[in-house]
């Protein structure tokens, strides 16, 4: 394996910055994919830590498993908000269907890019790596 350096590091940050710029919201797979295609040089193992750290310095946002910059959040939650209301107009008055529309329009109402209802998003485990 070869040895990691804060230069591999700022390679990576560069160019998924770069990438978010262009992409308003990515999986972190379609990420990889993305910057694979991009610049097969790329230190791509170190991904995941690098997204992790550039999370936790509040540099990316994040919204299931979605990676995304700051100044990107609002939209993100209106294009979720309005998906979950056309969902929710096509769903049959089923109580249980409905609770489930009410619940999903709350988190993403009370999602600021790292928080959800008061939780710390940091604190919250992911599995995809």
């Amino acid at each position: 394996m070869p040895i990691r350096t804060a230069e591999d590091e700022t390679l990576i940050e560069d160019a998924i910055l770069d990438l978010l710029a262009t992409r308003r919201e990515i999986y972190p797979s379609h990420m990889v994919g993305e910057l694979r295609r991009l610049d097969p040089g790329l230190p791509l193992e170190l991904t995941h830590d690098v997204l992790e750290r550039l999370f936790a310095e509040r540099r990316v946002a994040r919204l299931w498993h979605r990676y995304i910059l700051p100044h990107d959040v609002d939209a993100v939650r209106a294009k979720w908000l309005a998906m979950i209301e056309r969902q929710a107009k096509r769903i049959d008055a089923d109580p249980f269907d409905a609770a489930i529309s009410r619940d999903a329009r709350d988190l993403v109402t009370r999602w600021d890019g790292w928080r959800v209802k008061g939780c710390d998003a940091a604190a919250l485990p992911t599995t995809d790596r």
